[in-house]
């Protein structure tokens, strides 16, 4: 009987996490989440799995990527979910207070003949309704 060859090596950290490699979510990995309640870019809400639970289930779905814990938890970085911050709320006490953007002029046009404003569309389109200049460049 032929030996299957082992994924990881018997010194790593026997713990797994399980990828779901068929997507990602920007840069981020899809990991399998706790209690089978989908997915997860959260390793805090990631399920760590025993090495044979891992195999097993890597070998029903070849796309389930088992990664050691220990390996991933040396590669991850903080993020912050946009869905998830409010600037009024998280200033609310702090008496600062955001600035509004100024809002955009939007872009005049003028027939060059009498100077009367028209729309981006006579503008570009048609001859000048008073005075009969053609205004297009």
């Amino acid at each position: 009987m032929k030996e299957r060859p082992m994924l990881f090596s018997a010194a790593m950290n026997e713990a797994f996490y399980l990828q779901d490699s068929r997507s990602f979510v920007g840069n981020d990995v899809l990991w399998w989440a706790k209690d089978g309640k989908g997915y997860t870019t959260d390793l805090s809400k990631a399920e760590k799995y025993a090495k044979d639970e891992a195999l097993r289930m890597h070998e029903m779905r070849h796309s389930d990527i088992p990664w050691p814990c220990a390996y991933i938890e040396a590669r991850t970085r903080p993020a912050v979910d946009m869905q998830y911050i409010k600037s009024t709320e998280a200033l609310a006490n702090t008496g600062m207070t955001l600035l509004k953007a100024p809002r955009d002029v939007p872009e005049r046009y003028r027939c060059a003949g009498c100077g009367v404003f028209m729309s981006l569309a006579s503008f570009y389109g048609s001859s000048c309704a008073r005075c009969g200049t053609d205004s297009r460049p």
